[in-house]
Formats: structure tokens, sequence, C-alpha cells
């Protein structure tokens, strides 16, 4: 790490504390029951999140996705391997980047935090993906030619492939930030104390998710240490809220913990 880079680094965004989600495994999830508001096709995004697996090892479950007409273009999933998936394809459906965790992630009491930068530009995709902090990129590959990534979508879900009605998550979520259009190079420890602090906890996006670049991301699900959990399903980005199906109760334990 340079001397610039440590002294950037002092001045991250401060810690939050914040509360969690709990998704039961069975019937809980949201979805927002049209596209994102603003959504443009983008060759940049950047998603951050935080987690905590309860159950389901050996099984696939979706964390986010968007899709329309049942084709899916946008994932982010844990694998029946327990690996990490994103994948992100453009309006032909061809991949523009389907990459995986190095290592598995499995039901238990540890909170884990996904931080993933890409900027698909014509030179070729530029890409970081770290896990806790630390770069767990593992296989990738692509099909699409440097297209934008299709973010224009009929419907966005958070918990379960919907379009499928199945991949059911068993899981805590907080923290879910999710920006198309907008990338920072995480390879740069400065950019990922925007989302982590150097102590491995949740840092303060701003009320609308604002801070970590000065614009608002699409989507930003936050709830504040002892708000109502139903509040999870407020969009604090720009791209409209979502709609809670079963009943999500607060979790037992949360990253700030």
């Amino acid at each position: 790490m340079s001397i610039q880079q440590i002294m950037m680094a002092t001045y991250a965004n401060p810690m939050i504390v914040v509360d969690s989600a709990d998704f039961d495994g069975t019937n809980d999830f949201m979805t927002r029951g049209a596209g994102l508001t603003g959504a443009v096709d983008s060759r940049l995004l950047i998603i951050s999140l935080w987690f905590r697996l309860d159950g389901g090892d050996g099984t696939l479950m979706t964390i986010l996705q968007g899709f329309t007409g049942g084709n899916l273009h946008v994932w982010v999933k844990r694998l029946a391997t327990n690996k990490l998936e994103i994948m992100l394809r453009d309006a032909s459906l061809l991949k523009e980047l389907q990459i995986e965790t190095v290592n598995s992630y499995l039901a238990g009491s540890t909170w884990h935090h996904l931080l993933f930068g890409i900027n698909n530009d014509a030179g070729g995709a530029v890409f970081s993906l770290y896990m806790d902090d630390a770069a767990d990129e593992g296989s990738s590959s692509t099909q699409g030619a440097a297209e934008p990534i299709d973010f224009t979508l009929g419907e966005w879900a958070i918990g379960r492939n919907t379009s499928a009605g199945a991949e059911t998550l068993n899981a805590c979520l907080a923290e879910l930030y999710f920006a198309p259009g907008q990338y920072l190079d995480f390879s740069n420890v400065y950019f990922r104390r925007k989302f982590i602090s150097a102590s491995g906890k949740p840092v303060h996006l701003g009320t609308t998710g604002a801070l970590p670049t000065g614009t608002a991301p699409l989507v930003y699900h936050h709830i504040d240490d002892g708000e109502a959990v139903a509040n999870f399903a407020t969009n604090r980005g720009t791209g409209g809220d979502f709609t809670i199906t079963g009943t999500l109760t607060t979790g037992s334990t949360s990253p700030s913990d």
C-alpha cells in the first residue's frame, strides 16, 4: 500500500450501527413490481452487501436478480457449490461477465461483506470482487464484446428467483447497495473503505447511499439500529421501493455487532 493510500484511508466514511433483515428461506422475499426508476444500460456497476447465511448449504439461493419475461439478465447468487456468483448479461442475453468466488460460504454466525465493481469498457472488462475485504476472484467468463449490461428490466427481486418460484434465500441481509452506472476500483483500499471499515464493519453510506461516489445508487436497502424491519423494503436509493412477500423479522445479529 502506498503512503498516499494509507493517508487517504484514514479519512474513510465513519462506521454506523445498522440492523439486518431476516429472510426465512421459505416464503420471504421482496419484489420491485416494475423496472428500476431511472435505470439505463451501462458498462459500469458497483454492488455492496452484507449477509449472514442461516441455512441452505449445498443449495442454490438468490440474493438479487433482475429479469424480463423470464430471462435473467442480472443476478447475485449463492450456488449449490456454496460459492458466490455474479452474472451480468447484455440485452442479447450474452454474458458480459460471470464470476464466482474462490472460497465457499456456509451457514453460521459470521457476517460476510461482498464488494464488486466492473468497468466493462471497449478495451475489455476491468473488475474486482472482494469478500470480507480480501480479493476473492475465482473462475470468470464472458461471451459479449464489452456491450452495456442490461439494467432496463421489467422486474427485480431480492431473496428469491421469483421468475422460477425457487432459490429462496435463508439469510440475513443488511446495507444492500446496487449502483448501475457507477464504478470504483476496489483494488485501491481507499475505495473499499467507503463501504467497509478497516475493522470489518459497515460504514455510513449517507441517507440515500450517495456518500461513496457522490451519486445515490438505484438501490440502497438500509435499516438503522432499532428501526422497523419492514422499512428494509423502502429503497433509500432512486430506483423505487420494493414490496415484501412473507414477513421479514429483525435479524438476531447485524454486521455492526
